[in-house]
């Protein structure tokens, strides 16, 4: 594989509505940013690994780390709960732009989904390379009885299909395979943010199966994870 430099991003603002401290909040013992910091620390292809936070808890925990920079304090117009992601990575692709070094790709890494195979960020890049993909994104296989040609919506008492289909299919073995995007990777060249765009170009999808799709936005999601956690470990302890 040609050598290629990637900058890992991982987003960690200090507010947040529904799990307040929600990143460094203890998941299964450790804190939720943890993950994601492991998950790029695994990979053998990152350059550089960057938290943006505006958190001094956030970023000192993260300056513990050997191999992880947090070296500046992402503005607080850069924090609010509407901030686009894209604002956060062109943040900190600029200060890296502003210290003469630029990267040729992105990788974004969202504490929200903590479980991430050890060697999902390799394997994703490779896919991306292989495909000549400008972008990349995790993604899983939408379960038939969530699928968009069979949804429903509601007008006045009335149930109106989504999506109007000519030749809608009545099986579930007649339905084409959908994809929503996971949230655990997103890849893309550097060049799409001079467009405004995370994601973009020729796109592409890498599908993981290896571990459950827990995207944490809520407490009900907390808890879920909470308990997945505790049966892997048990298994984990078991198998060794």
């Amino acid at each position: 594989m040609d050598s290629k430099s990637i900058l890992a991003i991982i987003p960690a603002r200090k507010g947040s509505k529904e799990i307040p401290g929600k990143n460094m909040r203890l998941l299964a013992g450790k804190p939720l940013i943890q993950y994601s910091i492991e998950s790029a620390l695994a990979s053998e292809l990152l350059t550089r690994i960057v938290v943006s936070s505006d958190c001094a808890e956030t970023i000192a925990f993260a300056k513990s780390w050997e191999g992880v920079e947090a070296p500046f304090v992402r503005p607080s117009e850069l924090a609010a709960d509407d901030t686009p992601s894209l604002e956060v990575v062109k943040h900190a692709v600029n200060y890296f732009k502003e210290q003469q070094t630029e990267f040729d790709y992105i990788c974004l890494l969202q504490p929200t989904s903590p479980c991430r195979a050890w060697d999902l960020i390799d394997q994703a890049f490779a896919h991306m390379l292989e495909t000549d993909a400008d972008s990349l994104v995790t993604i899983r296989k939408i379960p038939e009885k969530y699928h968009p040609l069979w949804s429903l919506g509601v007008t006045g008492n009335a149930l109106q299909r989504v999506v109007q289909h000519e030749d809608m299919p009545t099986r579930r073995q007649e339905l084409p395979d959908t994809f929503c995007r996971d949230g655990k990777i997103y890849l893309l060249k550097t060049t799409l943010l001079d467009k405004d765009l995370l994601m973009g170009g020729k796109m592409v999808g890498y599908e993981d199966k290896s571990l459950p799709d827990i995207n944490i936005n809520t407490p009900e999601d907390w808890e879920l994870a909470e308990i997945f956690f505790k049966i892997w470990r048990k298994q984990q302890s078991n198998v060794s």
